[in-house]
């Protein structure tokens, strides 16, 4: 073992070297790889600030009641990829996903974050799955719909928020049971309170504050579907695409997506399998 040593004690200079020059080859590529080309930011933010789109909602963009401040996991994306382009941030505000949909195909964004849907394709590209977490139902108090499946029954009405993700997705899910619309939250959850729905479908996420607003209900256990997020930037912008895609990858593998994660203190939010 002596003998080892001492051969070894002399080249210990040059493997700290290798180790160093190691390292920073790996921090250069990495930050190569979320350098923009030029085509990339130009496409990524045309009039030279990052518009970020916040169609706002609980789950990716809150707004504080109080400040009026624009917040969530869209902020938390959207100020990393202005700092890494270089240009500012500007949050842009929409009423709802369903209204931001709406005027999408317009020049008014560059980049947000949203559930993809085959609806949603006319008016944006989108990257891998950033987030994931599951889709579920919440049921008024004494119901006795205990599993998704017994809620997909004839006769079974599921109210779901006009233009949400969750609405899109329960539509296609349901096979016999009819998904009833209302504008906005608190129309959805005064159906259920007033039992003009037999459920609700939302996300495991956000479900957990819906609920209080009807005292007793309870969120199924199970899930009727699996939600993904993803950095949606307009349609036809290829360059801004590979861009968010790279940005995507290297945000998972840094460990930033899972930071982001912790720092929002929201159970059943998860780093999206890849």
């Amino acid at each position: 073992m002596y003998v080892l040593i001492s051969r070894i004690r002399p080249l210990a200079p040059f493997i700290l070297l290798f180790l160093i020059v190691g390292i920073a080859i790996a921090l250069v590529v990495s930050a190569e790889a979320q350098s923009p080309s030029p085509a990339a930011k130009t496409e990524m933010a045309p009039t030279g600030k990052l518009r970020v789109a916040f169609p706002v909602n609980a789950l990716t963009a809150p707004k504080n009641a109080t400040t009026g401040e624009l917040g969530g996991l869209t902020a938390d994306l959207g100020r990393e990829l202005a700092r890494l382009l270089g240009v500012p941030y500007e949050p842009v505000e929409f009423a709802s996903p369903g209204k931001f949909i709406e005027v999408a195909g317009s020049d008014v964004w560059d980049v947000t974050l949203l559930s993809p849907d085959p609806a949603r394709a006319k008016v944006a590209d989108w990257s891998a799955p950033v987030f994931e977490l599951d889709y579920t139902y919440l049921v008024p108090p004494n119901s006795k719909l205990m599993t998704s499946a017994e809620v997909d029954r004839p006769g079974i009405r599921v109210g779901a928020v006009k233009g949400d993700a969750q609405e899109l997705a329960v539509t296609r899910a349901l096979k016999n049971g009819e998904v009833v619309r209302f504008e906005g939250w608190p129309a959805t959850m005064e159906a259920l309170r007033d039992g003009k729905v037999e459920a609700v479908a939302g996300n495991r996420v956000t479900l957990p504050t819906n609920a209080k607003e009807v005292p007793g209900s309870r969120i199924l256990d199970d899930r009727f579907g699996k939600q993904v997020l993803v950095v949606f930037v307009p349609k036809g912008r290829a360059a801004a695409l590979a861009y968010v895609e790279e940005f995507v990858k290297q945000s998972i593998a840094s460990g930033l997506v899972q930071k982001i994660i912790d720092r929002s203190g929201r159970p059943g939010l998860n780093v999206a399998e890849q």
